[in-house]
């Protein structure tokens, strides 16, 4: 038994896969570039103390989850309040805890914690989505070669 597909189907096939490996990728090279930002501020950052204003936890899906803080620093005498996050599951943070806030010198209003959270509270996000987002693509090719190219249900 033979599998044909259509060369309009079969150009999806390679798009998809493609597209799907692609963004995985940028997954991969984006988390490990926001790894290296926040190392870089909590080793060249002038270190402040903060006070955990909020924590919210949220889960994303049973596997992951992302604590979110807000917490209340002062830089040369300026009271910033920035939302901190990190895809952390275990309960670290407290309000009103105090802790040690590593401050960007060019822009305080960018920090990070030395237990990985950082004030990029999106941006934290968007490796999980890219590398979802390639993994769907790379599913919906293998659906295009498994059905030949048509719809599922139709033959």
């Amino acid at each position: 038994m033979s599998v044909s597909v259509r060369p309009l189907g079969g150009i999806r096939v390679i798009v998809a896969a493609l597209f799907g490996t692609v963004l995985i990728c940028g997954a991969v090279l984006l988390d490990a570039r926001l790894d290296a930002t926040v190392e870089q501020r909590v080793s060249e950052g002038t270190a402040v103390t903060g006070r955990v204003v909020q924590v919210e936890r949220f889960r994303i899906s049973r596997s992951s989850s992302v604590t979110r803080m807000t917490v209340a620093y002062a830089v040369d005498g300026v009271a910033y309040q920035e939302r901190f996050s990190s895809e952390l599951d275990e309960g670290r943070h407290h309000a009103g805890e105090e802790l040690t806030v590593y401050v960007d010198r060019n822009d305080p209003s960018k920090a990070a914690t030395a237990d990985r959270y950082a004030t990029e509270d999106l941006l934290l996000q968007l490796p999980d989505l890219l590398g979802v987002a390639g993994g769907l693509a790379i599913v919906a090719a293998l659906v295009w070669i498994k059905t030949g190219g048509r719809p599922p249900g139709t033959r």
